[in-house]
C-alpha cells in the first residue's frame, strides 16, 4: 500500500476551518499536531513511564473489554478459518487488571496481542478527558480511549463522524470512499468481529484471485500515517483499515452523529431494505432502486409540487411525524406468526 496517495494535511485549524472547509468536504483529513499540546501526549514524548504514570492519576477500577490475540494470528484480529468464530479471545476485567495484563507482554517476544477498544474515557480514566480536550468538537461528544499492543483492525466503516488522536504509538490508516463497498468483499453484516461489517481481504496479504475486485479499490485507496500528536478525520461510511505499531500504543476517538431522535439508524434502514427488496426478481429491484432514488436519494424535492399541507410524510419531519412514521414501521413488518395480509 506503500503507492497509495497519502490523505490531504492540515495544519494549525480551528473549529471554524473545520466546520467550513474540512467537514463539509466529505474527504477524509489529517489534522497534522491538532493534539502536540496535550499533556497525555507531552508525558508519552518523555518516557512511557511518565506516560503510565500520568494515566495512574486518573485511572478508575471500572470494568473494561480487553481483546487478547495468540501470537499466530498475527496481530489481525479477525474471523477463525471456519468462520465459526473469532481468533481473539475478549476478557472482562478491572481497567487496572487490564493494564497489567497488557503492559506484562511489553518487551517479551512470542507474546500474545492485547488491545482495549473504544472504552469511553470518562467511566475509566475519569478526568483525562478535561485535561486533553478537543475544541473542534462539541463538548457534549464523549471520547473514548484505545489502548494496545500492536495491532491491525480490518477493513470496516463507522455511521459516525471520526476524528482519531494518535497519543503514543504510530499508526496507519487506509482508507476506502463509501462507492467501493462492491470492491471490498464485505463479511456478514449481523457476525461481526467488533461491531461493525468487515472487509473479508487482508489488506497486508491480499488474495486477488480469491478476491479480484479489490484490485480495483486498491486503486482509489489513500493511506494516512499518524505520529503522536496528529489526528485523522473520518467521514461516516468511509472504509479504514488500522495498523498500529510498536509494543504500546494509545488512541483517543470522537465518533458523533447529526441525526436526531427523529430518524433512527440509516444503517437500521439498509437491513429493513435488505428484508423488504433485496429478495425480490432483478426486475423488481431495478424498479425499486428508481423509487428510491427519486424518494431517498434524490436531489430535487419529491413532493415540492404539493402544498406543504399535503405533503404527509414527505412534508417537515416534526416530532409527530416521526411518532407516526415508526408506528406504522411497526405494525407494517412482518412476523413469522402474523403474516402481513396480501
Amino acid at each position: 500500500m506503500s503507492s497509495a496517495p497519502p490523505v490531504r494535511e492540515f495544519y494549525n485549524i480551528s473549529r471554524r476551518d473545520f466546520e467550513t472547509e474540512i467537514a463539509p468536504s466529505y474527504q477524509p483529513a489529517v489534522l497534522r499536531g491538532l493534539v502536540r499540546q496535550w499533556p497525555a501526549v507531552k508525558a508519552a514524548e518523555q518516557s512511557r513511564d511518565a506516560l503510565l504514570q500520568y494515566l495512574q492519576r486518573y485511572a478508575s477500577n471500572n470494568p473494561v473489554s480487553l481483546f487478547v490475540g495468540a501470537p499466530d494470528i498475527k496481530r489481525r484480529y479477525f474471523y477463525r478459518d471456519d468462520m465459526q468464530g473469532f481468533n481473539f479471545e475478549q476478557l472482562q476485567g478491572p481497567f487496572g487488571a487490564a493494564m497489567g495484563k497488557l503492559i506484562s507482554t511489553i518487551g517479551h517476544a512470542g507474546a500474545p496481542s492485547m488491545y482495549m477498544g473504544a472504552t469511553p474515557i470518562p467511566n475509566v480514566l475519569p478526568g483525562f478527558e478535561r485535561e486533553n480536550s478537543l475544541d473542534i468538537v462539541s463538548p457534549s461528544v464523549v471520547p473514548n480511549i484505545w489502548i494496545g499492543s500492536a495491532a491491525t483492525i480490518s477493513t470496516h466503516f463507522d455511521t459516525s463522524e471520526n476524528i482519531a488522536c494518535a497519543v503514543t504509538g504510530k499508526r496507519r490508516f487506509t482508507l476506502f470512499p463509501p462507492e467501493q463497498v462492491r470492491n471490498l468483499y464485505i463479511g456478514p453484516l449481523d457476525n461481526t468481529p467488533a461491531g461493525q461489517p468487515v472487509s473479508m481481504v487482508d489488506l497486508n496479504d491480499p488474495d486477488l484471485e480469491r478476491y479480484p475486485r479489490f484490485a480495483e479499490a486498491l486503486q482509489h485507496a489513500v493511506v494516512a500515517e499518524l505520529e503522536p500528536g496528529d489526528a485523522l478525520y473520518i467521514p461516516p461510511l468511509w472504509w479504514h483499515n488500522v495498523d498500529s505499531f510498536g509494543e504500546f500504543n494509545i488512541l483517543v476517538n470522537y465518533w458523533w452523529e447529526d441525526l436526531t431522535p427523529l430518524t433512527g439508524s440509516p444503517f437500521d434502514s439498509l437491513v429493513h431494505a435488505i428484508l423488504g427488496v433485496s429478495h425480490l426478481p432483478l426486475a423488481q429491484r431495478r424498479a425499486w432502486r428508481a423509487f428510491f432514488d427519486h424518494y431517498v436519494f434524490g436531489e430535487d424535492h419529491p413532493a415540492e409540487h404539493l402544498a406543504p399541507e399535503h405533503r404527509g410524510i414527505l412534508g417537515e419531519l416534526t416530532p409527530s411525524m416521526s411518532q407516526e412514521i415508526k408506528t406504522y414501521l411497526k405494525h407494517a413488518l412482518p412476523s413469522d406468526d402474523k403474516p402481513r395480509d396480501p
